[in-house]
């Protein structure tokens, strides 16, 4: 009987979902007049930002899917039930290539530059560089960096270092093997939550330091503004 119940607290969280085959209309991309059900995306904006927060709260919402905490004490620790962990990893680290592309842009790098480039280390080092030279055109390296500050970017120099050495390319968490049938994943135990964690301060400080190179852009342009019109 204990069982039983376990079995109906379980059920509800696996895609137990009978769907009837789609009749009429098979337009996907459509809307329903149910703003409720839906998205509103796309546009001439090419907001970064929106891919950007996008992946890293899907990522999130999956984990606290993931870790339910109502569900039976004995959870079935399936395959079926654990292949979420990676669309999660895929996610986390998506947004890590974004956020590092949107940082390097936003300091006035060209996207042909970066467009094609995948390896986060690389990205990291590539936003870097172009981070000090805009400070220096600027002229914004007025004080010298806290130990706090050497402390926050060494943190997510290492912890974008992991994702990198882990997945160079992007390819490891979306195929189980490479082109010619090679396994390219080794068997690993993560504990989603603590990786969840640590990824949420990472994008906590990216985040940070992208609307701080927002805001400089925003006051140069009224400065400019107020200069022609005085």
């Amino acid at each position: 009987m204990e069982q039983q119940e376990e079995n109906k607290i379980a059920a509800k969280y696996y895609d137990l979902t009978q769907y009837e085959r789609p009749e009429g209309d098979l337009n996907l991309f459509t809307r329903s007049g149910n703003r409720r059900n839906e998205v509103i995306i796309g546009g001439e904006d090419k907001d970064w930002y929106a891919y950007c927060t996008g992946y890293w709260r899907a990522a999130d919402a999956l984990v606290r899917y993931l870790i339910q905490a109502d569900l039976p004490t004995r959870r079935d620790y399936s395959t079926h039930w654990e292949s979420v962990a990676y669309s999660i990893l895929f996610l986390y680290r998506h947004y890590l290539e974004l956020r590092l592309k949107q940082l390097f842009i936003t300091c006035g790098g060209e996207l042909e530059t970066v467009n094609n480039e995948h390896s986060l280390l690389k990205l990291w080092e590539i936003f870097s560089e172009r981070y000090e030279a805009f400070c220096k055109e600027y002229n914004l390296q007025s004080e010298e960096l806290s130990e706090e500050s050497f402390k926050d970017i060494n943190t997510a120099g290492k912890i974008i270092a992991q994702f990198n050495d882990i997945d160079v390319n992007s390819q490891i968490f979306r195929y189980p093997t490479d082109k010619i049938g090679r396994v390219i994943l080794p068997p690993m135990q993560i504990d989603i939550v603590r990786l969840k964690e640590m990824l949420g301060w990472t994008s906590q400080f990216l985040d940070a330091w992208s609307d701080g190179i927002y805001e400089y852009w925003q006051a140069e342009l009224q400065n400019r503004y107020e200069a022609k019109h005085p």
